[in-house]
């Protein structure tokens, strides 16, 4: 069986292969999307464009060797937009500012404990005590979970914007700017305001051959987010600023400067 992992810029970019069903793809049986948050819209484009292969996502670190979550191939299309269930010998929680494990349905930061945690930072036992306690690794990124036990990514705890008090996280307004047909590409990021603390910003990139405006992708976030998650700025850049690893950088100078 053939599977192919990558981030999802990788199978954005395969998307834009004009001639993409001129490519025998049949030994690919599984596609798995992970590094980061997954767009849903993403997902889907992929299963429509290659309908023969399950697409599915998993959730691990660097330090968990590697994987804590991941959707079952059978369960891939009931389950698409979950990152799974915990694999075999892992634990998973859901805890809230005070340690305290969270409801079903309730967001709060994903911790893991088991045989795929690391021993610690080399030669750095400092950073080592900041992440892990009680053999349980604080994983600094942010889930929820179902009735059923499959997890969902809401995205970084570091990346949630804080807006006049309220909670936003960028994956679900990014999830939604995907739907606007023209995108190919984008992030959202917090912007400093001094009567907000935070606004809420993005940054796109358009399809091959379309257009994105300001003004037009703002009417239709408009009609389908809550007032205070749409953002209040919108570029549209030709390509997003990536890591080494292929992870857009959401740094509000960098993307605002164009």
């Amino acid at each position: 069986m053939s599977v192919f992992e990558g981030v999802p810029i990788v199978f954005q970019l395969i998307l834009g292969v004009r001639n993409l069903a001129d490519y025998d793809t049949s030994s690919m049986k599984i596609a798995a999307m992970m590094g980061t948050t997954v767009p849903v819209p993403l997902l889907r484009a992929f299963k429509t464009a290659q309908p023969h292969i399950q697409v599915i996502q998993g959730f691990g670190l660097t330090e968990t060797s590697p994987l804590i979550t991941l959707v079952e191939p059978g369960h891939a299309v009931g389950k698409m937009g979950s990152i799974g269930c915990a694999v075999p010998g892992v634990e998973v929680k859901i805890i809230d500012e005070n340690g305290l494990e969270v409801g079903t349905g309730e967001p709060g930061e994903i911790i893991t404990r088991g045989p795929h945690v690391m021993k610690g930072y080399f030669r750095n036992p400092t950073a080592t005590a900041a992440r892990i306690h009680d053999g349980w690794l604080y994983t600094g990124d942010v889930g929820k979970r179902g009735e059923d036990g499959y997890y969902f990514h809401l995205g970084r705890r570091d990346d949630m914007i804080i807006t006049g008090g309220l909670n936003v996280y960028p994956a679900e307004v990014e999830n939604m700017i995907y739907q606007y047909a023209k995108v190919q590409e984008a992030i959202v990021f917090a912007i400093p305001d001094v009567k907000r603390g935070h606004v809420i910003g993005a940054a796109v990139v358009s399809r091959q051959g379309e257009t994105v405006t300001e003004k037009d992708l703002l009417s239709f976030l408009r009609a389908n987010l809550a007032n205070f998650k749409v953002p209040q700025k919108i570029v549209v850049r030709e390509s997003l600023p990536r890591t080494s690893s292929g992870k857009a950088i959401r740094d509000a100078d960098v993307l605002l400067a164009g």
